[in-house]
C-alpha cells in the first residue's frame, strides 16, 4: 500500500497584500524585529503595521527552534568613553573621518541638503526596525515638522554645518526635502538598501547614522 503523498509547504505570501513570492520578482522581505511576518515591499509592511504590531513583539521573543551555536569569548574591545554615544561610534567617526565635524564643509550646496535629509530618513528607517516606533510617515504623520525640528539640532551643533549656512540656505533645504521630483524626499520611506544603492557606497548607511547621531544624539527622537 503506496503512502499518500507529502503535502507541499505553500510559498511565503505579503502579509498585506497577499502576493505569493512565487509571483513576485523580488524576494519577500521579513520584518526585522519579528523575523516572522513577510513583505513585498515597504509600503506594504507600512500599511500593516497597525495590524502587526500587537504581535510582533510575541513573535520576537519566541525562543529560536535550533540554538545558537557556542563560540569562545571574544577578548573584550577597547573602552569607549561615556559620553553618552552608542557604542562604536567614536571608531566609526573616526574611521569616516567624521572626528573633526567637518564632513559638510566641502560639499556643495545641494550635496550637504541631500546629505542631511538622508540622514533624516535614515534615522525615521532606524526608529522603525530598531525600536518599533512609527514616527513621521510611519505614523502618517507630516514629517516636515519633525525635519524642521533636526536642522534646528544641527545648528546648535559647534562647526557641523558649513560656514555659508544661513536662514535662507536652511529654508532652501525645507522646500528641497518635501519635493516630489528629487530622490531624497522626507515624504518617502528609505531602507539601507536604497542608500547603498542610490550613493554606490555600502558604508553611507553608517556615515549618515553618525552623522544623524552627531545631531540627535544617542537613542531615538
Amino acid at each position: 500500500m503506496e503512502g499518500s503523498p507529502l503535502s507541499t509547504p505553500a510559498p511565503p505570501s505579503c502579509f498585506n497584500c497577499n502576493k505569493l513570492q512565487t509571483d513576485l520578482s523580488k524576494p519577500l522581505k521579513r520584518c526585522a524585529k519579528c523575523q516572522t511576518a513577510f513583505y513585498c515591499s515597504r509600503t506594504c509592511q507600512m500599511t500593516n503595521w497597525k495590524i502587526h504590531k500587537p504581535t510582533c513583539h510575541l513573535s520576537s521573543t519566541s525562543p529560536p527552534t535550533n540554538p545558537p551555536q557556542k563560540f569562545d569569548p571574544l577578548p573584550n574591545p577597547p573602552q569607549e568613553p561615556d559620553d553618552g554615544h552608542t557604542p562604536g561610534f567614536h571608531a566609526f567617526n573616526h574611521m569616516f573621518g567624521l572626528s573633526n565635524d567637518d564632513f559638510l564643509h566641502k560639499r556643495p550646496e545641494r550635496e550637504v541638503f541631500n546629505l542631511l535629509i538622508d540622514s533624516f530618513r535614515m534615522r525615521v528607517e532606524d526608529e522603525y526596525v530598531f525600536g518599533g516606533n512609527t514616527t513621521s510617515i510611519y505614523n502618517e504623520d507630516k514629517p516636515l515638522p519633525l525635519f524642521k525640528k533636526f536642522l534646528s539640532l544641527a545648528e546648535s551643533r559647534q562647526q557641523l554645518l558649513p560656514a555659508w549656512w544661513s536662514p535662507a540656505k536652511r529654508r532652501e533645504c525645507e522646500r528641497l526635502s518635501v519635493h516630489a521630483s528629487q530622490w531624497s524626499d522626507i515624504n518617502c520611506a528609505v531602507e539601507k538598501s536604497d542608500i547603498q544603492d542610490h550613493y554606490n557606497d555600502n558604508m553611507m548607511p553608517m556615515k549618515l547614522r553618525i552623522l544623524g547621531e552627531k545631531i540627535y544624539g544617542k537613542g531615538f527622537m
